[in-house]
């Protein structure tokens, strides 16, 4: 990726980058609008209108990169996991989870913290019926590895590094990413932004390293089948 900002004629960049990390306030300003205007959607139909949203966010913010550059993989590096990736997706997943635990005990030790419960983004999933948890899995491990990959590693990252150097980049992107998975403003949301955005920097790091979007949506992936069984596992 260290190309990219020699690349001749380009003329998508931060502009683009700037759109895609828009997914976060106008997801949030949307349901917060629906919230109050007295909207109750099901749980399930949350979960659709969200990733829909974001799907299309992910398309709008792509757009001008995939036609200028000859296509979505060409000028993002989307991909799917291949089967050379799974040793990397599998280690990198590892290495990520022992990072946030380390991460975690360490911020248990600020005083500020002391007592102070760890919000969680999945919180809901307790007594939920079947329905909703297997929509739930299905979402979070196919489409939402794949539709935040290409918003904030794809279009984000490598819109923002044709301004910026990789670690400048990486963390304003990963704001953002962290960000969308915060629920409310709390001392205990300071965990899991914190938490989410090892996770950001973990996966921009690995699409620096391997130039394309697969191993980090794979990584993506089976991170959020494991919380998800995780979750489920000790809430029942």
């Amino acid at each position: 990726m260290a190309e990219i900002r020699s690349q001749p004629g380009r003329t998508w960049g931060v502009a683009d980058a700037l759109l895609a990390m828009a997914a976060v306030p106008v997801v949030a300003v949307l349901f917060s609008a629906g919230v109050q205007a007295g909207l109750r959607l099901p749980d399930a139909a949350t979960l659709a209108v969200a990733s829909a949203a974001l799907c299309a966010l992910a398309a709008l913010a792509g757009r001008r990169a995939a036609r200028q550059s000859g296509g979505w993989s060409a000028a993002l590096g989307v991909e799917l996991p291949e089967w050379r990736d799974v040793g990397r997706v599998v280690g990198w997943t590892v290495l990520l989870l022992v990072t946030q635990a380390v991460v975690v005990t360490l911020l248990a030790l600020v005083p500020a913290l002391r007592g102070v419960e760890p919000d969680s983004n999945v919180g809901f999933l307790e007594d939920q019926p079947l329905g909703v948890l297997l929509l739930f899995a299905v979402l979070s491990v196919t489409v939402a590895p794949v539709v935040e990959e290409v918003l904030f590693r794809g279009v984000a990252l490598r819109g923002l590094m044709t301004r910026m150097p990789f670690w400048p980049a990486a963390l304003v992107s990963t704001a953002f990413f962290a960000l969308l998975h915060v629920q409310r403003a709390s001392a205990g949301a300071v965990y899991l932004v914190v938490v989410i955005s090892t996770l950001g920097l973990g996966l921009c790091l690995l699409t620096r390293r391997a130039g394309r979007l697969g191993p980090a949506i794979g990584v993506h992936a089976l991170y959020n089948a494991t919380v998800f069984a995780f979750t489920v596992v000790t809430s029942g």
